[in-house]
């Protein structure tokens, strides 16, 4: 039995370049997004990454899309800034955002979510599942926009959904607090009302991605997941004798309320290592069997971590290609990326990432990012994808 294929695709904003970057390494910059979608039968997406699914969707090349992140005036048409904003709060206009969205997919935006794949043939042969998350700001729970039903009788009911294309990218790439200014409003849905996936607990969507398949009855050893991220922090605590200026080292803060609402906007697009990426690994069975390393589940995660590595002396020091200004900016560095040079500080981060300088965020880390389950390498992590879906 052929496996199931998953991709998923992490929110992340401008950052999600990266999953860009990552998938021109390994089909290439001519590669269509149809011919992407071929090889899965499931793509499953939030906030940045539903931006990703979109260009794929479009059937753009993966270096259009690349280009499209790269592109000052593109990223400020979906970050569209207010006149003026109190620091720490909103900043982005969110009824501008759907423009920008609709003028980026230009052949697909309007077309209903439960239409717009049925000519895209996935892996299997059947027209590819799409699945989108977004957080239902009127009913306070999580909801999920599907291209096709995921419906079977004893699980309840998966509806797909009307919404368009660009609805969809909209309300899921929605991040409330100190970005956008109000729940995104879709036009096809009167009175409904989305904040970003995120906040339903979906920023990294392998969970929801293998709850999906599960529910469509694929069996938990047959799946295969491979997870793109858009890069995350891991810093270690101080020793009581470290620089207080070195870069790498956790700095903390005192609670207040200013601090807290930073902490609240920013835990909501966080993905601590060995959260929803082994709890997707335990769900598909753990361990594939008959599988050497690389391949020791059947997620690969990849995914760029700003953090410093151990020398030969355990200690820890900055990644090679890297220099403190660079790490330091990285680590400061929000989700919406706008100017030039922050874009450019992402770009080098990624290329850095591709070529082994930087870590890869396994499936399951131990308390210094050394991997328990997955990889600790990008290479490694490409070489057990190709691996696993070789083996049936």
């Amino acid at each position: 039995m052929p496996r199931y294929k998953i991709l998923t695709l992490d929110g992340g904003g401008a950052w999600a370049l990266i999953e860009v970057m990552a998938l021109i390494d390994l089909y290439g910059a001519d590669t269509t997004g149809h011919q992407v979608l071929s090889k899965f039968d499931m793509v499953a997406a939030n906030s940045g990454g539903s931006i990703v699914l979109g260009g794929l969707v479009e059937n753009l090349t993966l270096q259009n899309m690349l280009d499209f992140f790269l592109s000052q005036d593109k990223r400020q048409s979906v970050f569209v800034k207010k006149s003026l904003h109190l620091p720490g709060m909103e900043k982005y206009i969110t009824t501008e955002k759907l423009s920008g969205l609709r003028a980026a997919f230009p052949v697909r935006c309007d077309v209903p979510l439960n239409e717009v794949a049925k000519d895209i043939s996935g892996d299997s042969g059947i027209p590819i599942h799409l699945l989108i998350a977004g957080f239902n700001y009127d009913r306070n729970r999580g909801e999920f926009f599907r291209s096709a039903p995921a419906t079977r009788e004893g699980w309840g009911d998966g509806a797909t959904s009307s919404a368009t294309l660009a609805e969809c990218i909209h309300a899921s790439s929605n991040a409330p607090i100190r970005y956008f200014d109000r729940p995104a409003e879709l036009p096809t849905q009167p009175g409904s009302h989305y904040w970003d996936g995120a906040i339903s607990g979906s920023n990294n969507p392998i969970l929801i991605a293998v709850t999906e398949a599960l529910v469509l009855g694929q069996p938990p050893l047959n799946l295969a997941a491979l997870s793109l991220g858009t890069g995350g922090t891991f810093l270690p605590m101080a020793p009581p004798d470290a620089d207080p200026d070195e870069p790498f080292y956790l700095k903390l803060h005192e609670s207040s309320l200013t601090t807290d609402l930073e902490k609240i906007a920013g835990a909501i697009l966080d993905d601590p290592p060995d959260v929803a990426s082994f709890m997707a690994h335990v769900m598909s069975g753990g361990p594939p069997d008959g599988l050497l390393k690389p391949v020791d589940s059947s997620i690969v995660r990849m995914n760029p971590m700003v953090a410093p590595v151990l020398n030969d002396e355990n200690e820890f020091v900055l990644p090679h290609g890297m220099d403190a200004d660079s790490f330091d900016a990285l680590v400061k560095l929000d989700m919406d990326a706008v100017q030039q040079e922050e874009v450019d500080e992402i770009v080098n981060f990624a290329k850095l990432w591709l070529k082994g300088s930087i870590s890869n965020q396994p499936v399951r880390a131990a308390s210094d990012l050394t991997p328990e389950i997955g990889q600790a390498k990008y290479a490694q992590a490409k070489a057990a994808w190709q691996a696993l879906i070789a083996t049936p």
